[in-house]
C-alpha cells in the first residue's frame, strides 16, 4: 500500500494524547470505583468483624483506590487498544476477538489458582476476607483485560507483513508510534503494580493487627506482585520481541551491514546506527529493564513498610 493523500496510516490514527474529556470522565470514573469499591467492602461480614481496627481502615481505603485506578485504566486502555488496532491495515473483528479470548483464559486461569488456594485454607478471617473480595479481584483483573488485548494487537500488526505496505517513511512512524502505545501501556501497569503490592501488604498487617496469631507469611504479600509481574513480562516480552524484529528487519532494508572489508564501512555503520536510534532497534527491553530498575528500590521499601508486623 503507498501513502494516500491523507498521510500515513500512524499520523491519521494520532500523535497518542488523550482525548480532552478524558481527565472529567477518569475522575468520574474513579470516584465511581472508589465509592464502589468502599461501599461493597464496607458491606461484608469481614469488615463486621473488623470495624475498629485502624489498619483495616487504611486496606478499605487503599483497595477502594485501587478499584478505583482500575477503572480509569480500563477507559484508557481501551482508548489506545483502539489505536493500536486502527495502527493496522484493517484488522478483522474475528482477530479482535480472538486476542480477548486468549487474554480472558489466561485470567481465568490465574483467578481459578487463586481462588482455589484461597478455598483450600483452613477456616479464618483471612479465609473469609480472600471470599468476600472475590468480586473486586475479579472487575479489577477484567478492567486490566483490554490493556493486556492491546499487547497482543501490538504484537500481531508488528509480526504481520500484511500491515507493513505503506512506504518506507510511513513504516518509520508506525513502528515509532508502536513503540509509543507500548511506553504508555508499560508505565500504567507499572502504577497499577505498585499500588497492588502496597494494598496487599496492608492488608496483612490489617490482619495482624486483629489477631497476631494469624498465619499471614509475608510472602502472600509478594505472591500477588510477583504473579502480576510475571503476567505482565510475559505480555509485554510478546509485543516488544515482536516489535524489535520488524525494527531490525527495517535497519537491514534500510541500512545494510556492510562487510568488514568495505572502504565506506565506518560511514555506513554510522548510518546504520542513526536509522537503528530511529527506529528503536533492540530499544524496548532496555526501557523494560530501566523500568524495573528505578522501580525496583522503591517496591522494596514500600513492601518492607507495607509488610512489618
Amino acid at each position: 500500500m503507498s501513502d494516500q493523500s491523507d498521510g500515513c496510516r500512524a499520523e491519521r490514527v494520532g500523535a497518542g494524547g488523550a482525548p480532552s474529556w478524558a481527565p472529567a470522565v477518569g475522575f468520574g470514573l474513579f470516584i465511581v470505583g472508589y465509592v464502589g469499591t468502599l461501599g461493597y467492602v464496607s458491606g461484608t461480614d469481614s469488615a463486621d468483624r473488623l470495624d475498629g481496627v485502624v489498619q483495616f481502615d487504611m486496606w478499605v481505603a487503599l483497595l477502594s483506590a485501587l478499584g478505583g485506578f482500575a477503572v480509569v485504566a480500563a477507559m484508557f486502555f481501551v482508548l489506545w487498544l483502539v489505536r493500536a488496532v486502527r495502527l493496522g491495515d484493517q484488522v478483522r473483528r474475528s482477530t479482535v476477538a480472538s486476542w480477548i479470548a486468549v487474554v480472558l483464559l489466561i485470567q481465568a486461569t490465574v483467578f481459578a489458582g487463586l481462588f482455589a488456594g484461597a478455598s483450600g485454607a483452613e477456616a479464618s478471617i483471612d479465609k473469609d476476607l480472600a471470599i468476600d473480595t472475590r468480586p473486586i479481584t475479579v472487575v479489577v483483573g477484567l478492567c486490566m483485560a483490554p490493556g493486556l488485548v492491546a499487547f497482543l494487537a501490538l504484537r500481531s500488526i508488528a509480526a504481520d507483513d500484511a500491515h507493513w505496505g505503506e512506504s518506507e517513511r510511513c513504516r518509520v512512524r508506525l513502528v515509532m508510534a508502536a513503540r509509543a502505545e507500548l511506553r504508555r501501556l508499560l508505565a500504567t501497569f507499572g502504577a497499577f503494580l505498585t499500588l497492588l503490592v502496597i494494598t496487599t501488604g496492608m492488608r496483612r498487617r490489617a490482619l495482624l493487627a486483629f489477631d497476631p496469631e494469624l498465619p499471614v507469611p509475608p510472602e502472600q504479600v509478594l505472591l500477588y506482585g510477583l504473579l502480576f509481574a510475571v503476567l505482565l513480562g510475559a505480555f509485554y516480552g510478546l509485543a516488544t520481541t515482536a516489535i524489535d524484529a520488524r525494527a531490525n528487519r527495517m535497519l537491514d532494508e534500510f541500512a545494510p551491514l556492510p562487510g568488514p572489508t568495505d572502504p565506506s564501512l565506518s560511514e555506513q555503520l554510522q548510518r546504520r546506527g542513526d536509522i537503528a536510534t530511529l527506529v528503536g532497534s533492540g530499544g524496548s527491553w532496555r526501557s523494560f529493564e530501566t523500568t524495573v530498575v528505578i522501580a525496583a528500590p522503591l517496591l522494596t521499601a514500600l513492601i518492607g513498610i507495607a509488610t512489618s508486623a
